[in-house]
């Protein structure tokens, strides 16, 4: 049985929530397991959050490692909140959406 498709506000609070589970730095094998493949971290950590400066990397020996920014934490509390979020999205048209 093929898993429901997940929305990106929920696969990016996913990515912020487990670098919060690791003390606040994930590894990039961690991040890779919440979008499961290396394409789709490309798109998320490099195109979106390391772009979007939510998100910083650094290296320690020869592994990746991922830790919110101030605008990181930001997001993450926007996007744990759905409201402020769901809101955010209804009126970003250029008229406000029904749902």
């Amino acid at each position: 049985m093929p898993f429901p498709r997940r929305k990106p506000a929920r696969i990016a609070l996913e990515l912020l929530d487990c670098i919060d589970a690791r003390n606040g730095e994930a590894s990039k094998w961690d991040l890779i397991k919440v979008v499961g493949t290396e394409s789709q971290f490309r798109y998320w950590i490099e195109e979106f959050l390391l772009e979007g400066k939510f998100v910083e990397e650094h290296r320690k020996s020869n592994h990746y490692f991922y830790r919110k920014t101030e605008a990181g934490e930001l997001l993450h509390k926007l996007l744990e909140n759905g409201k402020i979020m769901h809101a955010f999205l209804k009126v970003s048209g250029k008229r406000l959406r029904r749902d």
